[in-house]
């Protein structure tokens, strides 16, 4: 008997279901009608999604006001701009925004299963059915009919102690948690892009300091030059002289390759192709003083502990496993369903062996109440809920090891900052004592009074307090971005 497929289509509510129960059915089969116009597939009919459904800067696509239609890098790149580039095509911060996305999707998921399910379903058959029998051959028949069934279903879930609203409490904890992890996403960002800005910037400084050293060794080998020439100095003061140029000259060019690495890196942070970055800005060598008030940092570590988004995302995470856990539990308990159903069918009957098959319609219509009782089922349910309270144990431990994690960085941060404070300050009377000190042996030698040895001890301690000087200043501000990340926050501590 050859069966036409049968088609199942769910019948959301619409404008155009007006008509009676077998109209309905038979206007959804119709593909010309035009109440197939409106969308089966809203975009958030539950607003779930909320101020998810717009972009967040950095993430924003084909839209006027997309803040990362962004033109290319000036010659001198800002602070402000690095950073604004790296949110825009860093692809973890797209990743954690798409899990956003996808988590408050499963929120609708969840919300919906709190509304009624309603299905059709329509099937044609043609029926060729034949009997024989060879003792009765007048029993036998060869009859051929088509006929349409078309039913209506309904099914809505009124009670299940539980389990839909800790289904929809898992689905929105992990939605809270995707949040968390996506401002973690940016905050890493952030830090890692001014640590690599401030390296850059460092570098750059590093190789005008190097291009000074060089000088400085290029004058001290003039002036040992006259003097030997003048046969007042040794041979030998020339030739240490060229010695200390040269290396000064080896120091330049690794700068220069430093700063194309560091450049480079910052370029593909920034989204740009490498090489499109030759320059940052200045690095101000002002800084600002730290508290060291014991209470400083523990309120530094409460601050942290409150608002960190990493601790967010597994205190989140937490909840989640616990709702989960209730909703295994209340899965395993009974149900009550609220049950209806309609259905036409144009199958010709027969009214016995042998007679032909008459026309005939029958109709069916029922409402009622369901009840399912889960009595056994090979103890699965019994593991699942072990498992499920096993996973809030794991997410237990994984946010005590987070709050260990951050209040561990919070105070190396805090530490960091003090000690490149200290070294700014430290490195800017080095600078100033070996500066004086390179002047008066340049000119203590150029009179004669000390021999080569000195005025090149005094200009390699010069080149020395240069480098550090550079460092300290950019480990510092570093530090300041590095310590606000580890509070869970994008502003610099002053």
């Amino acid at each position: 008997m050859p069966n036409l497929s049968a088609m199942k289509l769910p019948i959301p509510l619409s404008p155009c279901n007006t008509q009676s129960t077998f109209g309905l059915v038979l206007l959804l089969a119709s593909l010309a009608t035009p109440c197939l116009a409106w969308d089966p597939y809203p975009a958030d009919p539950f607003k779930v999604m909320g101020a998810g459904s717009r972009l967040p800067p950095g993430l924003a696509h084909n839209s006027i006001a997309d803040p990362c239609v962004l033109s290319a890098p000036s010659s001198s790149v800002q602070l402000a701009d690095a950073v604004e580039h790296a949110l825009c095509h860093n692809p973890q911060t797209r990743g954690a925004w798409a899990n956003i996305r996808a988590q408050a999707a499963q929120v609708g998921v969840a919300t919906a299963a709190y509304l009624p399910t309603l299905n059709a379903s329509i099937q044609g058959v043609r029926d060729h059915a034949i009997l024989n029998t060879p003792v009765y051959p007048t029993l036998s028949t060869d009859h051929a009919s088509t006929y349409q069934t078309d039913t209506i279903t309904l099914s809505w879930m009124l009670y299940d102690f539980g389990a839909r609203s800790a289904a929809l409490e898992y689905a929105k904890q992990l939605l809270v948690a995707a949040q968390a992890n996506y401002d973690n996403a940016l905050q890493k960002t952030f830090a890692s892009t001014i640590k690599d800005y401030y390296a850059a910037a460092a570098a750059q400084d590093a190789v005008v300091a190097a291009r000074e050293n060089e000088q400085t060794a290029k004058q001290s080998l003039k002036v040992a030059s006259a003097r030997m020439s003048g046969g007042v100095a040794a041979v030998s003061d020339q030739l240490q002289a060229q010695t200390a140029y040269s290396q000064a000259v080896i120091t330049r060019v690794k700068a220069e390759g430093t700063l194309h690495n560091t450049m480079g890196v910052l370029a593909l942070d920034m989204g740009q192709p490498i090489g499109r970055v030759a320059m940052v800005s200045h690095v101000d060598d002002a800084t600002s003083a730290v508290s060291s008030d014991s209470n400083t940092i523990h309120e530094m570590l409460a601050e942290a502990e409150r608002q960190h988004p990493s601790l967010r995302a597994a205190r989140a995470q937490r909840d989640a496993a616990m709702s989960k856990a209730d909703q295994v539990r209340a899965q395993g308990r009974p149900s009550i369903s609220l049950t209806a159903r309609a259905s036409r069918s144009t199958q010709p009957e027969s009214l016995g062996t042998g007679m032909p098959t008459t026309p005939a319609r029958a109709q069916e219509r029922y409402v009622g109440l369901q009840l399912d009782i889960p009595i056994f089922e090979g103890f699965g349910r019994t593991y699942q809920i072990r498992n499920a309270e096993a996973q809030v144990e794991v997410q237990e431990a994984t946010l005590a090891d987070a709050e260990q994690q951050v209040a561990k960085d919070v105070w190396t941060s805090y530490q960091d900052l003090k000690t490149s404070e200290e070294n700014v300050q430290a490195t800017r009377d080095l600078l100033d004592s070996a500066q004086a000190a390179f002047n008066a042996g340049k000119k203590r030698y150029q009179t004669g009074v000390v021999d080569i040895l000195e005025l090149l001890n005094v200009q390699t301690a010069l080149a020395t307090a240069r480098q550090q000087r550079i460092q300290a200043i950019a480990d510092w501000h570093t530090a300041r971005y590095q310590l606000a990340s580890a509070l869970g926050k994008l502003i610099p501590v002053n």
